[in-house]
């Protein structure tokens, strides 16, 4: 064990941090089947880990110790599942096309979604600095940016000002992602500012396409933006449970496995 990590109480639980410190959250199912121990030992974990000031608990898993208005960096979550947000960035492209007017948020993925998109003659508005700087160069793609005020983690735009000017645009489609989905709770975002930016971009757009990998359905996070039967189409990876898209489906959404 790394001598720079806190002290546990196990070797699993140990495990755990480095988990969620890599994946950004964890399910309580997840780690069950990954340690071979029961739900309630996994959950017994996390209510002492989080007396600990190591995590926090939220309902069926768990998430890294932050304020509730914090964002992990961008740096640091473009590194995470990085074969399914790729997966999942290309399925989305594909329902681009030509002459469309896109928004996209400030996630990952919807960065990833920029190199699948330069041969595309098509209109972008975005509060994301690190889309804008990917796609300036593009002859054919009409860049929008929504300035405002910057957060440095994610290097966006947020903010009033962010939001008034989007209420004058009109948007076909809009890309976006967040902290968690839930059947229950609907679409959830960790961080208050963020979450106003996506319910304009919503408000404005004709399609709602959510990009969310198997490791965000259960997770409940801070301020929720919409209930999942609102949206067009849910893009996500073949790690989702069958149960769980099956649960999905049934709400009416069409749900799509990328590759």
């Amino acid at each position: 064990m790394e001598t720079n990590l806190p002290w546990f109480g196990n070797e699993r639980q140990a495990h755990i941090y480095k988990l969620i410190d890599e994946l950004g959250n964890i399910k309580v199912s997840d780690m069950s089947k990954r340690f071979n121990v029961t739900e309630e030992t996994i959950r017994r974990d996390l209510e002492r880990m989080e007396k600990e000031g190591l995590l926090t608990r939220v309902h069926g898993g768990a998430v890294p110790l932050k304020k509730s208005d914090t964002e992990i960096p961008v740096l640091k979550r473009q590194n995470k599942l990085v074969m399914e947000k790729e997966a999942i960035a290309s399925k989305a492209a594909t329902f681009i096309e030509d002459g469309d007017i896109i928004a996209l948020d400030s996630s990952t993925t919807t960065l990833r979604m920029t190199k699948h998109i330069k041969a595309k003659d098509v209109t972008v508005i975005t509060n994301s600095v690190a889309v804008t700087l990917e796609l300036a160069n593009q002859k054919d793609i009409t860049v929008i940016t929504i300035g405002g005020y910057l957060l440095q983690d994610s290097m966006s735009f947020v903010g009033i000002s962010t939001q008034k000017v989007i209420e004058d645009y009109h948007v076909d489609k809009f890309f976006f992602s967040c902290t968690g989905f839930d059947v229950n709770r609907g679409i959830s975002e960790v961080h208050e500012m963020q979450a106003q930016i996506k319910k304009k971009f919503i408000a404005i757009s004709d399609k709602l396409f959510l990009l969310c990998d198997y490791s965000k359905y259960g997770i409940k996070s801070l301020v929720r933006i919409d209930d999942l039967p609102n949206i067009d189409y849910l893009i996500t990876d073949h790690k989702m449970a069958v149960n769980d898209v099956r649960n999905i489906r049934n709400l009416g959404v069409n749900t799509i496995l990328a590759d």
